[in-house]
């Protein structure tokens, strides 16, 4: 019935940049998805729009234009796109709030993000008070809407198989297998909530007491937080291991599904997730996970992987090396890991936005406050 009431209606969403990989930009390709199957006219606006989507965004100009009957701004930083939400005459406004990094992160590394990200801050509360509905994609994303007196639902991100139709790159899949080393893995930008020097540090502990040739990937690109990866380089080699830490820089999907899929074990040291939707991707691919209780990531993760309390190198070193070493063990995790992500399954995210996006939407919008919401 709802699917049904959907038909026929314009949902627009706006992004301040489509990006090749990136869990925001998935999720707005999933929903743009989802939103056509279920008969709606939708476009996606983007002030930026990475090659690969060439084709798929419309500019700022057009949406100028627009009267939808639901415009939906994915919210996580400042952007010129946030005057066009402001001054939209949609019948409905609908705010995705996908979680703002800390600006005291960039603070010695790029001073220019860190204007950025305190520019999002001072207008978060405002745009969502303006918004008739706000939508986060975690639980904990959901709790900073509520410092505000307001309330969010959550819609969970999905692992969406349209992406992953493509084939493994046989080049870096042939070079993984052949290489019988242990091969720890983590993706995502090169920033410094991510805390990559701590995975340095475990490694530095597998190099000592336990496997003296494992590698650490550090699958993701440094554009704005060059700094921190010059600092990283320098770690790696004070510590001896400038032949172990390898920087990839950014991949294509090929080429990251081949890293999941020969990898040994996923590590995530981050301090800031509103999400982490690489460990979901890793879990997967059958890759175990171990990863900080920070932010969102111990509900990512569920019962799916190993969520420590600890940035102890010792005790985490000790950790990957048993799970390395235990055949039973690993087994137990990789099975855990799929059964979680089955919770997040496209067909099921599908169901989640019709129940959200559902017919009343052509009514001349929902007429209340954000602190309502659908449940």
């Amino acid at each position: 019935m709802e699917e049904e009431a959907m038909k026929g209606a314009s949902i627009h969403q706006l992004v301040h940049t489509l990006s090749y990989g990136d869990a925001i930009s998935s999720e707005v390709l999933a929903l743009n998805r989802a939103w056509r199957e279920l008969g709606c006219s939708s476009e996606i606006v983007a002030l930026h729009t990475h090659p690969r989507y060439h084709g798929k965004t419309k500019h700022f100009e057009w949406a100028q234009e627009q009267s939808p009957d639901t415009l939906v701004l994915h919210y996580s930083l400042g952007s010129p796109l946030n005057d066009l939400y402001r001054a939209s005459t949609a019948k409905e406004r609908v705010l995705i709030y996908h979680n703002i990094t800390p600006p005291h992160w960039f603070r010695a590394v790029n001073p220019r993000v860190r204007r950025n990200i305190e520019a999002g801050i001072r207008d978060l509360e405002e745009l969502c008070r303006l918004s008739d509905r706000i939508i986060a994609d975690s639980p904990y994303n959901a709790g900073e809407i509520e410092a505000f007196g307001l309330t969010a639902e959550v819609l969970p991100l999905p692992i969406d198989p349209s992406r992953w139709t493509v084939s493994a790159n046989p080049g870096i899949a042939a070079m993984l297998r052949a290489d019988t080393r242990p091969h720890l893995l983590h993706v995502g930008r090169i920033a410094p909530n991510k805390r990559l020097e701590d995975l340095i540090k475990i490694l530095f502990v597998l190099h000592t007491a336990f496997h003296k040739k494992a590698v650490l990937w550090l699958v993701g690109i440094d554009t704005d937080t060059e700094l921190y990866g010059f600092a990283l380089k320098r770690m790696a080699r004070e510590f001896g291991l400038e032949d172990y830490v390898r920087f990839t820089g950014g991949l294509t999907d090929e080429e990251v599904r081949a890293f999941y899929q020969n990898s040994s074990i996923y590590l995530c040291m981050s301090e800031h997730e509103g999400y982490c939707y690489p460990v979901l991707e890793a879990m997967h691919f059958g890759l175990p996970v171990i990863a900080y209780d920070a932010g969102a990531i111990a509900t990512t993760i569920g019962e799916g992987g190993l969520v420590v309390g600890t940035k102890d190198p010792g005790l985490l070193g000790a950790l990957v090396a048993e799970l390395l070493d235990d055949a039973e063990l690993r087994a137990d995790m990789i099975a855990a890991g799929r059964a979680q992500v089955a919770a997040a399954s496209y067909e099921r995210f599908r169901e989640n936005v019709a129940r959200l996006f559902r017919g009343d939407l052509r009514s001349g919008g929902r007429g209340d406050t954000a602190t309502e919401v659908v449940r």
